[in-house]
């Protein structure tokens, strides 16, 4: 009546013929919009990470599977790790380590291009899925991110990231290599 959309659920089925000379349907619709919203609730909680905002390492994992193909060569992967999060935690709190993990979120969704990944992988470790990027261009978002991160410094809290990456080339090449790469280098 509120001219609003709604999700419903339809049911149809035929009356008995032997009864009915006509054709007689009974019809029952249910409004399951309450329903769908927590469906999407719940698919939301199960890909993205509740304190950033991010993808999570489950969506990662699912989402590697879908790039890791030749038209998205050359595929670079991009590790960051908050430095310094355990000592903020510990010397005030993890309400601030949280504060310094969703400032460090928002500039890596801000320098980020629309096509790239980014997921939360553990509690300071982040990835980025760069397809169609080859290092020198990786680097640049880097250090783009780099620059705002330290912008984001204040009284208390030192803020800084540390970065590794590595390119995937061809597609032969074992993409858990390559993470491993920018592991390495991180």
């Amino acid at each position: 009546p509120s001219g609003e959309e709604i999700w419903v659920s339809l049911t149809v089925t035929p009356l008995n013929p032997t009864i009915y000379q006509d054709h007689y349907h009974l019809c029952m619709v249910e409004d399951i919009t309450s329903r769908k919203k927590a469906e999407e609730e719940v698919l939301y909680l199960s890909y993205y990470d509740q304190l950033t905002g991010l993808y999570n390492r489950r969506f990662y994992e699912e989402e590697l599977k879908r790039i890791n193909t030749c038209r998205n060569l050359p595929i670079t992967l991009v590790l960051a790790d908050v430095n310094g999060l355990k000592l903020t935690n510990d010397a005030f709190g993890h309400s601030l380590g949280d504060d310094l993990l969703k400032r460090v979120a928002e500039v890596f969704k801000k320098e980020c291009r629309a096509e790239d990944v980014i997921a939360r992988i553990g509690g300071d470790e982040f990835v980025f899925l760069l397809p169609k990027t080859e290092e020198a261009e990786a680097r640049g978002i880097i250090e783009r991110i780099g620059r705002q991160v330290s912008e984001k410094n204040n009284e208390n809290i030192i803020c800084s990231v540390s970065f590794g990456w590595a390119t995937k080339h061809y597609l032969k090449e074992d993409i858990r290599k390559v993470f491993m790469q920018a592991e390495d280098l991180m």
